[in-house]
């Protein structure tokens, strides 16, 4: 038997998801799929993740009539990290005479060496990828040339629905209609349990005085002035970009919170986080205040906001498919009043341009500024640097498409 294996974090199963699984049942043969919700961080707000058994609920909700589809809530339900390798295994150990199929995004194909110990996923499956974009089907051909050298890999070229989970969330949030994006029974569900919208207690006022005073006290003089500048910068950065100013200046004022902390006080609040850390973000001093205090503002100050929290998280060193506020207060980190660096004029005129290329600029700089100083790179700024790139390329050939039209 032909079984595929297909994980997300399918918050909220869309209609785009089911497309990428009835393609994949169709192009490659398989006799059935397994839908695998991810496991998400309990730090996440409930405002923008739904829980693990909502996600089952939904998934089983979109799956109903469509034969072959089942879902599996081992991951859901697993005690340790979702890697991908442990899921292959556990269906390996269930079905050990199936030729398994592990089905990803085309996004995740062209990540795919990146995943953990990726040659011995591609040892056991048949890894199959199914356009998520228009016009990516060249791309995915490359990274499956590459690929082949450690297993097998297939392409479906069946033309994608693109469908955005975040999107999604943001309209329900607005009370905006995705009815054509969502099952029915999907969205009556998540209307019955009032999934993505924000609750009214769980509405922070963003009173940064007695935070001010806490940051004078614990902060030298010349940290505590970086950190009022960066918070005056985060708020002319939000107003200019639609941003919620008092949000982006409370996120700014605490992003350095951490700073000046003792180095065993950093590490032990960044292993008690909970957060995902890569190694080399565990080697590196100097990224430890960014997670700090990111889990500090947390439990001590009581922020449930994830977007600051994130914005904290990762100020130092970004990650792909940031938010507009987490770009706000790594970019506004950069571009403080009392940064003197050079090039930093060209920094400030690009931040006020084009958040985009501002962030890729950035980007080139901080890793050209850790290379030169014999540092490693974690592979999240990796990750945010491709992201940016890809996006200047797409936003480059949008442009001169549209010229070509005029």
């Amino acid at each position: 038997m032909r079984t595929g294996i297909y994980g997300g974090s399918f918050n909220p199963v869309h209609n785009g998801h089911i497309h990428l699984a009835k393609a994949a049942m169709k192009d490659f043969g398989l006799d059935r799929i397994f839908l695998l919700p991810s496991k998400i961080s309990p730090h996440r707000s409930s405002a923008e993740y739904a829980s693990g058994e909502d996600r089952l609920e939904m998934l089983r909700l979109a799956c109903e009539g469509t034969e072959g589809l089942e879902v599996s809530d081992y991951e859901i339900k697993s005690d340790r990290v979702s890697y991908t390798i442990y899921t292959v295994e556990h269906f390996r150990s269930l079905f050990p005479d199936d030729e398994l199929y592990l089905l990803v995004g085309s996004d995740m194909l062209l990540c795919f060496e990146k995943w953990f110990r990726f040659e011995d996923i591609l040892s056991q499956v048949t890894l199959c990828a199914v356009s998520r974009n228009n016009g990516d089907i060249d791309e995915l051909r490359e990274a499956a040339s590459r690929l082949s050298q450690y297993g097998c890999i297939r392409i479906s070229e069946t033309p994608p629905l693109e469908i955005s989970s975040s999107q999604i969330r943001k309209n329900i949030e607005k009370n905006t209609d995705c009815t054509c994006y969502l099952h029915k029974n999907v969205v009556q569900y998540i209307r019955s349990k009032g999934l993505y919208s924000v609750r009214g207690e769980e509405i922070m006022q963003y009173d940064p005085e007695d935070k001010k005073k806490y940051l004078k006290a614990k902060l030298s003089a010349k940290r505590f002035q970086h950190s009022m500048n960066v918070a005056d910068e985060c708020r002319k950065l939000a107003e200019k970009y639609g941003e919620d100013p008092d949000k982006a200046y409370y996120a700014g004022l605490l992003h350095d919170i951490c700073k000046e902390m003792p180095d065993a006080d950093q590490k032990a609040l960044v292993e008690k986080s909970g957060f995902a850390v890569c190694r080399e973000e565990l080697e590196t001093r100097s990224l430890w205040h960014g997670i700090a205090g990111a889990y500090f503002v947390k439990t001590e100050f009581g922020v449930e906001d994830i977007d600051i929290i994130n914005a904290i998280r990762f100020h130092t060193v970004g990650r792909a498919g940031m938010s507009r506020l987490e770009e706000i207060v790594y970019l506004g980190d950069l571009v403080s009043a009392e940064r003197d660096y050079k090039d930093v004029d060209k920094m400030r005129k690009l931040v006020y341009t084009d958040l985009n290329e501002a962030m890729l600029y950035a980007l080139v700089f901080s890793i050209k500024s850790v290379i030169k100083k014999g540092g490693v790179i974690p592979p999240c700024t990796v990750e945010a640097y491709n992201f940016y790139t890809r996006l200047q390329k797409e936003e480059k050939s949008s442009r001169e498409i549209k010229r070509t039209l005029k």
